[in-house]
């Protein structure tokens, strides 16, 4: 532990001594309610860094192929950082302030689904009142993917599943301020399934089995300090999974019809990245074949005012010099917050993550969804 966190230790065991009180009283008073929909939550022990976007995408993509229609599967957001209250759908007419950074990037994403219908994304705070629009307004919907319900214990979750980060697993963290969990770890075994996040893209079997062992272990050493008996299973013991972040390439932002259709950018093209979110190296790490000159980073979820992007395009003057073609490279998510106030003057590229299925994943995760529509009775 750094010196930092050991001043801050005590701040964290009240933290996660609050967060475990409420849990404890959402359970032993029943708090929690059903959905009128069966929701699988994507969620995380962590505050950001887990790509809980891209693998709530990847996981809207693999009930589409298990059968289910985009129209049958609706995503429910908090809108976080918005400035509105209350149910809003989320359409291309919508503004950050509206609905929220990740929730417009989300609709981006399952725009490029030919069958998608943009009335299926929704932000509401209340997730069990989201739902219940959401299902009035929209019949044909049969289910609610639901990002970062984890922990709103007011909705009962059908199917939770927890993400953890490889290089940082849950299991070695500590609550805020002194770490950077939301509540102790051993709450982690409310989930179904855990998916580790960011994982090398060459595992292999030996590495994730280890893993897992290294991580049941730190699990179990919680779990005595936790709410269950010594003993008590963890629920996603034979449910752990893997997955690796892949960068896109850059493609080219055309901000009105006249300007040329999106275009990848080659290896060569020297790139300038600027970001804010939570854990930009992995941006680079991902994508070691591009030219990266140098990054600009803002904390996350930043809105992006007129004063940084005048740093951004001195820095972009600078570095012209000697790179004549450079471009600024930007993530889906950020582009939301920069595209309003952007120079057109200045090339700017987007590129998001995606997430690959490593080892027996895909089998397995599929597996765990056809035993959720099975036990909803979604066709």
């Amino acid at each position: 532990m750094t010196l930092q966190q050991i001043i801050l230790w005590p701040l964290g065991l009240i933290w996660g001594i609050v967060a475990h009180i409420k849990r404890v009283i959402y359970d032993q008073l029943s708090l929690s309610q059903k959905a009128v929909l069966p929701n699988i939550v994507v969620g995380n022990l962590n505050v950001g860094g887990t790509g809980k976007t891209p693998t709530l995408l990847w996981i809207h993509q693999t009930l589409l192929s298990l059968g289910l229609t985009a129209e049958s599967i609706g995503v429910l957001s908090r809108g976080y950082k918005r400035k509105t209250k209350g149910f809003l759908w989320v359409t291309p007419q919508k503004s950050l302030q509206d609905v929220g950074d990740e929730p417009l990037e989300m609709l981006a994403a399952l725009q490029t689904i030919p069958t998608s219908n943009t009335n299926k994304i929704a932000v509401c705070e209340d997730r069990v009142n989201g739902i219940q629009r959401m299902q009035a307004e929209s019949p044909n919907l049969q289910c609610v993917l639901l990002d970062d319900g984890y922990q709103h214990l007011k909705l009962q979750h059908n199917l939770g599943i927890l993400l953890c980060n490889y290089q940082q697993p849950f299991t070695r963290d500590w609550p805020l301020p002194a770490g950077k969990l939301r509540e102790f770890p051993w709450w982690g075994n409310k989930a179904n399934l855990l998916l580790v996040t960011n994982c090398p893209s060459n595992l292999s079997q030996e590495q994730a089995n280890t893993f897992k062992q290294n991580l049941l272990n730190q699990m179990h050493q919680w779990m005595r300090f936790g709410p269950n008996k010594t003993n008590h299973p963890i629920q996603w013991e034979h449910h752990i999974a893997f997955l690796h972040t892949k960068t896109t390439t850059p493609q080219i932002v055309a901000f009105d019809d006249t300007d040329k259709k999106q275009q990848a950018i080659d290896g060569d093209t020297p790139l300038l990245l600027v970001t804010g979110i939570a854990n930009p190296q992995r941006i680079t790490e991902n994508a070691p074949h591009h030219q990266w000159v140098d990054q600009l980073t803002f904390p996350d979820h930043h809105p992006f005012k007129t004063a940084d992007i005048q740093q951004i395009q001195r820095r972009f003057q600078q570095l012209q010099k000697t790179h004549p073609n450079l471009v600024v490279v930007t993530t889906r998510k950020d582009l939301v917050r920069l595209q309003p106030r952007w120079p057109k003057d200045m090339p700017l590229a987007v590129i998001s993550a995606t997430v690959e299925p490593l080892l027996q994943t895909e089998n397995q995760v599929k597996s765990t969804l056809k035993q959720f529509l099975y036990e909803n009775q979604i066709a």
